[in-house]
């Protein structure tokens, strides 16, 4: 009767074994799932902030705000000659 003593034995260590890791794996998964968190809400903030500096980009880059800046610099549009090309031959030539 000493065969089924010794299965049970290692079948209580496997358990006893089993258990240790278990509570080892769920402990790292916890400890995991905080520093997901923190990055997430890092992954948000920049995000944010991307959207905000696009929004500024947009804004500086666009025709009024560059002609007011401009006229800031002291930039003039005293010479607005238009200049007209009058031409009695085609611009295209057909061949």
């Amino acid at each position: 009767m000493k065969k089924p003593a010794l299965i049970i034995t290692i079948l209580v260590g496997l358990v006893v074994v089993l258990s240790i890791a278990r509570v080892v794996v769920y402990n790292r998964l916890s400890t995991s799932g905080v520093l997901v968190g923190e990055l997430e809400e890092q992954i948000s903030f920049y995000k944010t902030q991307n959207a905000i500096l696009a929004q500024e980009v947009l804004t500086s880059s666009s025709l009024t705000s560059i002609v007011t800046r401009a006229k800031e610099l002291g930039f003039s549009n005293k010479d607005q000659s238009l200049l007209v090309i009058k031409t009695s031959r085609p611009l295209a030539v057909k061949r």
